[in-house]
């Protein structure tokens, strides 16, 4: 059985679940015009995105004119739904929404607690960014982990699937004080976001990442997790203060790295293992392979993977990995030449060229 396609989660039932709970809270809603205006002819076509934004676009045409009428509406509806299908209730507020900030602040808030926020409130945040940062501000201290996590969620500069935020990519400085009110947060949900936001804004300051990190570890068991995992990025690129930061120094390893075969074809695993000779006293040592991949315009596409971190008590290591070439969303595969690296507290040790064939 084929897996369900993302989009499918907003499906004809579920539009028509959406208006039968409008006409709950709201009398005079048309639940069969509502329906037929957004289940037309191309609906199967939409992807998840355009279908949330149609939904939303709709529901803005059968509630009231009035928006803090519809919100007062969407309320409880909202409450009765939940992951993807949950993201319609934000995008109301997003396309109606913009000229009606603290009605829009607060819905926003209730709605997160049922799905996410963090893509609607960034046109908030470029539009009155001193009072929506004051929210967050807020929301930071709340009891409600889905508004802690909104609040560091909603200002990443580079949230994956959202619009990007500029100002801060240019300048993080006003969101800090966000993150550093969500370091020790007890729930991993807004710890990951809060590294998250932190990596981000490594990809634009490495420095200041690197500052900030520097600054919140050791302060918390919570903070530790969130800065190593914030660091991923600049670890993963061999930044010397990122690597030194967790204590990973140049060591003076012998290594080899070995391949079972140098040709293999689409859809098959790259089999390959190494043999390091580890000096005594080496403390952490973090192991990597990167494979430089070949691409549609012939360029090497560097890409690094994480094999182990640990402290070594022997004087000699194997392991043994693999790498299937199969196609992904994220990652697509050309034929051609290859290089394998292996990587050792950031250094590359040893390297070995294979051939990706092409389909048949």
């Amino acid at each position: 059985m084929a897996a369900e396609l993302l989009k499918d989660h907003i499906s004809p039932a579920v539009v028509q679940q959406i208006a039968k709970h409008c006409q709950q809270h709201y009398p005079a809603f048309a639940v069969a015009e509502f329906t037929d205006s957004v289940i037309t002819t191309d609906f199967a076509e939409l992807a998840l995105t355009e279908r949330v934004q149609k939904v939303a676009t709709k529901l803005g045409q059968y509630l009231p004119p009035e928006f803090a009428s519809a919100c007062a509406i969407l309320y409880p509806v909202s409450s009765q739904f939940s992951g993807l299908v949950g993201f319609i209730f934000p995008d109301f507020v997003r396309q109606f929404g913009l000229k009606h900030l603290e009605t829009s602040l607060a819905a926003l808030g209730h709605f997160t607690q049922f799905s996410t926020s963090e893509f609607a409130i960034r046109p908030f945040l470029e539009a009155y960014p001193a009072r929506t940062l004051e929210q967050l501000m807020s929301w930071a201290d709340s009891d409600n982990v889905h508004l802690r996590r909104l609040a560091s969620e909603g200002c990443r500069p580079r949230l994956p699937w959202g619009k990007a935020l500029p100002a801060f990519k240019r300048d993080p400085s006003p969101i800090l004080p966000i993150l550093a009110k969500l370091t020790a947060d007890p729930e991993d949900y807004v710890r990951r976001s809060v590294a998250n936001n932190l990596n981000d804004i490594s990809k634009d300051h490495p420095e200041l990442a690197l500052d900030l990190a520097t600054s919140w570890v050791g302060t918390s068991k919570a903070a530790d997790w969130i800065v190593k995992h914030a660091m991923r990025g600049l670890l993963k690129q061999r930044h010397p203060r990122a690597l030194a930061l967790f204590g990973y120094r140049p060591l003076a390893v012998t290594a080899d790295l070995m391949l079972a075969k140098e040709q293999i074809a689409f859809g098959d695993k790259l089999e390959f293992s190494a043999i390091l000779g580890i000096p005594a006293d080496s403390g952490k040592i973090r192991v990597e392979y990167a494979i430089d991949f070949a691409s549609a315009k012939g360029q090497l596409r560097h890409k690094v993977f994480q094999w182990l971190e640990r402290s070594f008590t022997d004087l000699e290591w194997q392991g043994g990995r693999s790498y299937s070439f199969i196609d992904l969303t994220t990652r697509k595969h050309y034929a051609g030449l290859h290089k394998i690296h292996l990587i050792v507290n950031g250094q590359i040790m040893c390297s070995r060229h294979f051939v990706l064939t092409k389909r048949n």
